[in-house]
């Protein structure tokens, strides 16, 4: 019996491992031969790794919100507020206006949502023009300024023929032409005008000389032909006439063609009043834009850039919004590319990094990186940037702090649909005697629209996420690698990759709680083969950062004044006492198009009081600290941020 016993008892190794054999090899089978059993457990086994305490500790978590399928929009822009709406304090609002979507364009659906991610909250606002490819920027009393938008979609293979045409007011008083207006040309040929027209009248000027002289209104429009095919056709500039009687107004325009016709802006103007959760129509700029970039700068004004106009060309003329009167007035003439990556900088001046969303001449002029001096319209060539061929789509952050004036580019691509791209970031300390692109760490692969977002850490982190090695994602490039770039150490580390690929037209959120919100994401394909029609991305991912995996208690801040100055110091409570390490004021974030130039992390400088007090000073540079709403956090040793208190710095 003992011997039998014993025999049992050696068979049983041999027994389970035979077992656990046959197991993993009908397991392989599965994995193998039944694709749809092999992507089950490939996906158990991911779960089950990426829901491990260490795992999460180390790469954080990604989680996707369930959101209503009338909720789902295509998200072109979105911006962070906070508001005095019921279940809204902490929100994101995503515009879509048509959505990049033409039949929504001319059924006149635009829509706009308001979610709070923390709860699930969700608003619809009735939305009045096409705010789709506008910009848009926080104002000082924390409502949202959104200029710009869609006048007209391209036509790649127009029916009629159709140009820019420059309208003369001769006489002393303005003159308004009505969308349709005609104009006879050569041949009698006849075109209408595309939009309502104001022009200003002329005036009288007495030059230095003492000679006096007359200059014309004059004002751009584009118009169509009112005849389809060649018949419309114009091949040479030429004087047009107004078809009613009358010679104070006349037309000087380009030929009338029908080769391919560009988007084309709107000039309307709107705020979003974050309490009310409405639009709010305020003067319309003077110039249409398509592709703008609103940079808000140290004295409470801000200032628009670029964009195509309602010829479809670029606008070289930029201007300034005053929110105290919701006027607009003409700022310095340069050309940029639209959506230029423009940030203010700590003396005033604006730090164009190069990045921008594509439209415009490819030359040096108008697409390499320098300081811009908008007093005396004056641009500080920067030299050294690796990869300048490659900056359209790239992305740009200002380093945490913003008292570093470090910024850093990351990505990018060829201009229009190339495939090229790259990985390339480069870094610029403008603190620096003789400020010149230094290369930084490589992403992991070539990667057009990168979404980045400052995490509210210690050491500073920034998130990298997203992105396509391609234009617009086109075969099958999307990524999902996430990457933590250490601002110390000049090194990125892995997180853990993300939900959803996202390109063209998406964008990442930093919360008060901590995490950060992706969304968006438009290829232009809908599959990896380019051959069935794009897709837009309606899932929202928040992204759970390692710190908030420490198992430790996170600081709380129990009391901080709701209004300070710059300059001012102030005293706080928040639990942890001693082992608080940073102090940070974020920006609320508003990407759209690989642009958020408004973002900033400031630190504050403080002292431990003892307790749980603490004495801090708000930086006294408006240009470091615009005015505006922040979110207020505190850090404690181990990296751990509270959850943010909303302060108002005026």
């Amino acid at each position: 019996m003992k011997k039998t016993e014993a025999r049992r008892r050696r068979r049983w190794p041999r027994i389970l491992g035979s077992t656990l054999t046959a197991l993993l090899l009908v397991g392989a089978v599965l994995v193998t031969a039944i694709p749809t059993w092999g992507q089950k457990l490939e996906s158990w086994r991911t779960h089950y790794e990426v829901t491990r305490a260490s795992y999460e500790a180390k790469y954080g978590l990604w989680k996707q919100l369930a959101i209503p399928g009338k909720y789902q929009i295509n998200g072109i822009h979105s911006t962070e507020i906070h508001s005095s709406a019921p279940g809204f304090s902490d929100a994101i609002v995503i515009m879509a206006g048509s959505g990049n979507d033409e039949d929504f364009f001319n059924a006149g659906s635009f829509r706009t949502i308001v979610i709070n991610p923390i709860t699930g909250q969700i608003k619809e606002i009735p939305t009045p023009w096409d705010a789709f490819c506008a910009g848009h920027v926080q104002l000082p009393d924390g409502n949202i300024l959104v200029a710009g938008g869609t006048e007209r979609y391209e036509d790649l293979n127009p029916v009629r023929a159709g140009g820019a045409m420059t309208v003369i007011n001769t006489s002393m008083e303005p003159v308004t032409l009505p969308k349709g207006t005609i104009f006879v040309g050569p041949r009698g040929v006849q075109v209408r005008t595309a939009f309502d027209l104001s022009i200003a009248p002329a005036r009288r000027l007495t030059s230095p000389q003492g000679n006096e002289y007359t200059v014309n209104g004059a004002r751009n429009i584009w118009v169509d032909a009112d005849k389809t095919g060649k018949a419309g056709v114009v091949k040479q500039s030429a004087r047009w006439r107004l078809v009613t009687p009358g010679n104070i107004v006349y037309g000087q325009g380009t030929p009338i063609t029908l080769q391919k016709q560009d988007f084309q802006g709107t000039n309307d103007a709107y705020i979003i009043d974050v309490n009310a959760l409405k639009y709010v129509k305020v003067n319309s700029m003077d110039y249409a834009r398509w592709y703008p970039t609103l940079t808000e700068m140290g004295n409470g004004m801000d200032m628009a850039n670029s964009g195509l106009d309602n010829t479809g060309q670029v606008a070289q003329q930029s201007e300034w919004f005053n929110p105290a009167t919701r006027t607009w007035t003409d700022g310095p003439v340069r050309g940029l590319p639209t959506y230029p990556a423009l940030f203010l900088t700590k003396d005033g001046r604006l730090m164009y990094t190069g990045s921008n969303a594509g439209y415009g001449p490819t030359s040096p002029s108008w697409r390499s990186p320098g300081l811009w001096n908008v007093a005396n319209n004056t641009l500080q060539p920067i030299d050294g940037m690796p990869d300048q061929s490659m900056l359209e789509t790239s992305a740009s952050v200002l380093l945490p702090p913003a008292q570093s004036q470090r910024f850093m580019v990351l990505g990018g691509g060829g201009v229009g649909q190339s495939n090229k791209s790259t990985a390339r970031t480069a870094i610029i300390d403008l603190n620096q005697s003789n400020p010149h692109w230094m290369r930084g760490p490589n992403m992991a692969r070539p990667t057009r629209y990168p979404i980045t977002a400052i995490l509210p850490t210690w050491p500073y982190q920034v998130l990298v996420t997203g992105g396509s090695q391609y234009y617009r994602g086109m075969h099958g490039s999307d990524n999902r690698d996430t990457r933590i770039y250490n601002v110390a150490t000049n090194t990125f580390s892995w997180a853990a990759n993300s939900i959803t690929g996202r390109d063209y037209h998406s964008g990442g959120i930093v919360m008060t709680d901590g995490t950060v919100v992706t969304l968006g994401g438009n290829p232009l394909f809908g599959d990896a083969a380019d051959t069935t029609p794009q897709t837009f991305n309606h899932e929202i991912d928040v992204y759970l950062p390692p710190y908030l995996f420490t198992h430790t208690p996170r600081p709380v801040i129990q009391g901080v004044p709701s209004v300070e100055q710059t300059g001012r110091s102030y005293v706080m409570f928040a639990s942890q006492g001693a082992d608080i390490k940073s102090l940070q004021l974020m920006k609320p974030n508003n990407p759209t198009h690989v642009t958020d130039v408004n973002l900033r992390d400031i630190a504050v400088p403080f002292k431990f009081l003892g307790g749980t007090a603490f004495r801090f000073t708000i930086p006294g540079n408006h240009n470091i600290v615009p005015p505006g709403w922040y979110k207020l956090y505190a850090v404690n040793s181990r990296g751990v941020p509270s959850v943010a208190a909303w302060v108002r710095i005026l």
